[in-house]
């Protein structure tokens, strides 16, 4: 500080204006919302101040019409990001985020159709932005990039993916790398390209099955970046320069959703599973589909069950119209080695899983979405609308009970800011909890339209959307 005082005045004043305007924005940064779940995935925007009571006539910013999907709004400095479908078309849109307005609306045809399970759509996967371009993956198509006029910069062409209920992760961006993990039923793969040019960097295969998980960047305070990944049966670390395989941790559990979560030098994955298989032998099976005795089962035959017969392409992998032994088994047997919510000591190298797993927690897990955690405290949002609080350190149970007024499904994944945790139903009602250990419910919002998607909050703005809107909410301006 003596040095100061040696500084001509102009200087001082220059030097204020730049420490002002780093501030500024740093605090920008903080403001944006640029991929599904937020920065790195954590779900949790500081520095906001959102309403606890809004609905489609309350406490709106603005609300604009839009094709339907399931992906994820994601926000940067100026826009929201958002991808759908209409027909052949896969869109991609930005529009105005102080306003709403379509800014541009980019489309591209469809490289070919891809049978999806009715619970899934084309456009399931958010986008992911660099604050400037956006980057987007449609399954039926592969990775591609638009640049802020709307004009496509560049296509990486993926696929063809076997996936009864059809992909589900996002591209997430480290620096001027792009990474999309595709796991499926045969040869999946994570692959990197260049954010600028669209070029392969790296692609690495994986022996992980059916996902539909969203990575998440780790960076150790000695060598590269890490990408997590969180597979059908393991959790695994790939750098982010070359994509090798750096470590991982076995019996997960399968059909993953959601986001690594990474804590304190932990990181916290969720898989499906039970210890009981879903299915009963094969040979049972048989005695009571198998009308013509030819060791198969025909889905015409299984239709006297609806529940299995709705999923039975889940079961049928080459797609024959038939289910042979080995492809019951292989699902049979794909949901019994580990499951439930696991926590996992960062860093390692190799197999860790008997040296790095901190706790497993194998019941009262939720299916589709992602654990939240924020002010040192776990958040789980379970089907039925049960919500959890745990201990990260230690996975203990803190408290549990139900929204009262939202006893249902739950597709989106908790966000928390301003003291507040918000968990939307598959109805659209939104309940706002007290952020605490021993949480409390602030208020219960009813959008009146189901709701898929994972809201984003950027500012003082929380962005939810419906079957056919986005709404930007906002906190009365005082």
């Amino acid at each position: 500080m003596k040095y100061q005082k040696l500084l001509p005045l102009s200087l001082v004043a220059l030097a204020l204006i730049i420490v002002t305007a780093s501030s500024i924005n740093a605090q920008q940064l903080t403001n944006e919302w640029p991929q599904f779940r937020g920065p790195n995935g954590t779900g949790v925007a500081e520095g906001s101040s959102l309403p606890a009571k809004f609905s489609a006539k309350e406490n709106v910013v603005w609300k604009t019409s839009i094709p339907f999907a399931r992906s994820s709004p994601v926000v940067t400095a100026d826009r929201v990001f958002l991808t759908a479908s209409e027909g052949d078309k896969l869109l991609t849109l930005a529009l105005d985020r102080k306003t709403g307005k379509v800014m541009w609306r980019s489309e591209v045809a469809r490289a070919r159709h891809m049978p999806i399970y009715k619970a899934n759509d084309a456009a399931s996967p958010s986008p992911v932005s660099d604050g400037k371009n956006v980057f987007a993956f449609f399954g039926e198509l592969g990775l591609i990039s638009y640049g802020p006029d709307g004009k496509e910069r560049w296509r990486v062409p993926l696929g063809p993916f076997n996936s009864f209920y059809g992909m589900g992760g996002s591209p997430v961006i480290s620096g001027n790398t792009v990474v999309m993990v595709c796991d499926h039923r045969d040869g999946s793969f994570i692959v990197a390209v260049d954010a600028r040019s669209g070029k392969t960097l790296w692609k690495t295969n994986r022996s992980n099955f059916e996902g539909y998980s969203t990575p998440a960047i780790y960076k150790p305070a000695t060598g590269p970046a890490q990408v997590i990944v969180l597979g059908s049966n393991s959790v695994d670390a790939y750098s982010l320069d070359k994509g090798e395989r750096l470590w991982w941790v076995s019996k997960v559990g399968a059909y993953p959703k959601g986001v690594p979560v990474i804590g304190t030098d932990i990181v916290y994955v969720l898989g499906e599973g039970g210890d009981q298989p879903f299915f009963p032998p094969f040979e049972e099976s048989l005695k009571q589909y198998d009308k013509d005795k030819d060791q198969k089962i025909h889905i015409d035959e299984m239709k006297t069950t609806p529940d299995y017969a709705e999923h039975f392409g889940w079961l049928d992998a080459n797609r024959d119209g038939y289910v042979e032994r080995a492809e019951y088994d292989f699902v049979r047997n794909s949901t019994t080695v580990g499951h439930g919510l696991t926590a996992v000591r960062l860093p390692g190298q190799g197999d860790i899983t008997t040296s790095n797993v901190v706790w497993r927690l194998q019941k009262g897990y939720p299916n589709i979405p992602a654990p939240l955690i924020y002010r040192g405290v776990m958040y789980l949002m379970k089907e039925g609308g049960i919500v959890s609080t745990l201990d990260p350190a230690s996975g203990q149970v803190l408290k549990q009970g139900r929204t009262p007024d939202a006893l249902e499904e739950y597709y989106a994944s908790p966000v928390a800011a301003d003291g507040k945790v918000y968990v939307v139903s598959a109805s659209g009602k939104v309940t706002v909890l007290k952020a605490d250990a021993q949480w409390e419910i602030l208020a219960t919002n009813d959008l009146g339209e189901e709701v898929w998607a994972t809201p984003a909050i950027a500012g003082n703005n929380l962005f939810i959307r419906t079957r056919t809107a986005l709404y930007s909410f906002g906190a009365p301006q005082k």
